[in-house]
């Protein structure tokens, strides 16, 4: 596989804490961002895309809060 753009880390858990976990890579921010989207649709929680060329997260999302209000409201 050649690689043609920057590869990215997709975790969930939120950024700097141990109990992260490790769900896979995408090429490309923008397809990591959209598999970050698609683990917190089927799975709510916190999620974040790592980039290990900077050692920071470049996205996250929580969807806790949001699977807690539709269960609220049903």
């Amino acid at each position: 596989m050649v690689h043609t753009g920057p590869v990215f880390d997709i975790f969930s858990g939120r950024f700097g804490e141990k109990d992260a976990v490790w769900l896979g890579a995408a090429e490309g921010l923008a397809a990591a961002r959209d598999a970050m989207l698609r683990f917190a649709a089927k799975s709510p929680g916190a999620y974040f895309v790592f980039s290990p060329d900077s050692g920071t997260a470049v996205a996250a999302v929580d969807t806790t809060l949001k699977a807690a209000k539709e269960k609220g409201a049903a």
